[in-house]
């Protein structure tokens, strides 16, 4: 027990020393118990790939804790860079993490990812982006919100909004009955990629 608390410990400090730099990165080895890693790190994007689950919960200081903790460095990281989170896993097994974070603006999601908001969150804007086979429950209240998926992505989407702006293709799912939007703009992803393909 002695030596898990300073294994713990000397962890928290070389995160806190990381945090400190432009990137920080999150490693801990195999522990199949529940890791929580305390930082003074700021964050408002989260980039999620490959096989993991993340919970988001608003809070006023920011917290990271992997769940279930049964994955390696080798497999998953946990990293930041500039003001974004990124969390990547190749485990065969989902890894699940649960993130508290203050002022969340965007989420990007692809692989097999899985985001879930947890509560309540009330935000200026949010922006969420998702592709490939990601999936994501969202549940806030906004001045704008800002969506984009494509594949076989799929997004359900609740709370209030005045401004709602949405891209997706035919392909994807996008379900809005839960959220109250009260101005809401629509664009088909291909005309988006025409447009592009002129620049």
């Amino acid at each position: 027990m002695k030596t898990l608390v300073k294994t713990l410990f000397a962890s928290a400090l070389t995160v806190v020393f990381l945090a400190s730099t432009g990137m920080t990165t999150f490693a801990n080895g195999t522990d199949k118990k529940p890791v929580e890693l305390a930082t003074s790190m700021t964050f408002n994007k989260l980039k999620v790939s490959g096989n993991v689950k993340v919970v988001l919960v608003q809070s006023k200081k920011e917290r990271i804790e992997v769940v279930n903790g049964d994955y390696n460095q080798e497999k998953t990281s946990i990293k930041r860079l500039g003001y974004t989170l990124i969390i990547n896993s190749t485990e065969a097994n989902q890894i699940t993490v649960l993130v508290l974070v203050n002022d969340l603006q965007r989420i990007d999601a692809s692989g097999q990812a899985v985001v879930k908001t947890e509560g309540k969150f009330d935000l200026k804007c949010l922006q969420v982006f998702l592709k490939d086979d990601a999936k994501a429950t969202v549940k806030a209240n906004t001045e704008s919100m800002y969506t984009y998926i494509k594949d076989h992505a799929d997004l359900k989407l609740s709370g209030t909004t005045a401004d709602h702006t949405m891209i997706k293709d035919d392909i994807s799912k996008l379900n809005t009955d839960r959220l109250v939007a009260v101005k809401t703009t629509t664009t088909p992803y291909e005309q988006v990629m025409v447009a592009a393909s002129r620049k």
